[in-house]
């Protein structure tokens, strides 16, 4: 894991290997550390080879950042999956959470993470030159509020997925 210093971009990378027979009930951990700020792109490459069997999911402590929906997993081969975010990262712990599986009976597969980040000055200056400073506050502030709506959303979803498994027997 590494990060890439170009003024005052960020770019943090991850290059995960999955052990074969890696259970979605057994997910390999892989913390990637970032500095407070903006993310405004994420890229994840799924190189040939694991035909779907290999996936992803990235957090910020128990919240699930990417993919957004709870419990779900990007799943893909030779592709590569990049989308523009406006993701902020603004308490500590600085870093996320990438929690991987692989199905493959027989080979170890790799997903490579990038996060792009800027600091929060910098996504001002860039994004918004003609917006007062307190606008970018309020909007921090709305942000973080959606944020926390939906973590509180996640958390209700994984405590009712919790309790049907237990009725399930699993």
């Amino acid at each position: 894991m590494a990060g890439s210093r170009t003024r005052d971009t960020m770019i943090y990378t991850a290059n995960i290997t999955t052990v074969k027979d890696t259970a979605q009930s057994n997910l390999k951990e892989t913390t990637i550390r970032v500095t407070k700020g903006l993310v405004f792109k994420v890229e994840f490459y799924f190189p040939p080879g694991s035909s779907g069997l290999m996936g992803l999911a990235v957090f910020d402590g128990l919240y699930q950042v990417w993919p957004s929906s709870v419990g779900e997993f990007f799943v893909s081969d030779d592709e590569t999956i990049s989308f523009e975010d406006l993701y902020l990262k603004e308490s500590a712990p600085f870093e996320f959470k990438c929690c991987t599986y692989n199905e493959d009976d027989t080979n170890n597969h790799l997903v490579g993470v990038r996060i792009g980040l800027v600091s929060s000055e910098v996504y001002m200056a860039r994004f918004l030159p003609n917006k007062s400073r307190q606008y970018f506050e309020g909007l921090r502030k709305r942000m973080a509020e959606e944020r926390s709506i939906m973590a509180a959303k996640q958390i209700e979803q994984l405590v009712g997925l919790t309790e049907l498994q237990k009725l399930g027997g699993d």
